[in-house]
């Protein structure tokens, strides 16, 4: 099986960092960038299978990014991470074309799992 193609659009760069630290071994990691702009250009560029998504981008919010991202060529599954833990932007997330949401409290224990989850088609949502 061909290894996860994965994007990372996120404003914090400790948070960028996490995330690659957490999934560098088992997907390739096609770009990384700090806001909404650069993330749609760098997937219709790269091509990613997921985008991770932070909710809070320096020029658009994730939902915006993320409906943004389904009118793209490749349409990327795509793992929104936010540091609201609302059953509402949970249910949201979902409504504007997320297949996972991770809180980024629960990175370290969710991230892998929602990436393998999303992987397979299913939906990754958190426990609230």
């Amino acid at each position: 099986m061909a290894r996860v193609r994965l994007l990372i659009a996120d404003s914090s760069p400790s948070i960028r960092q996490l995330i690659i630290d957490l999934t560098q071994e088992s997907c390739d990691i096609v770009s990384v960038v700090s806001d909404g702009k650069s993330a749609v250009e760098a997937t219709e560029a790269a091509k990613p299978n997921i985008v991770v998504l932070g909710m809070s981008l320096s020029d658009a919010s994730g939902f915006e990014i993320a409906r943004r991202l389904q009118h793209t060529q490749c349409q990327p599954r795509i793992i929104l991470v936010s540091l609201h833990e609302s059953k509402d932007l949970v249910r949201a997330a979902f409504a504007f074309g997320a297949s996972g949401y991770v809180f980024t409290s629960r990175l370290l224990d969710d991230l892998p799992a929602a990436v393998e989850k999303v992987c397979r088609g299913e939906v990754f949502e958190p426990l609230i």
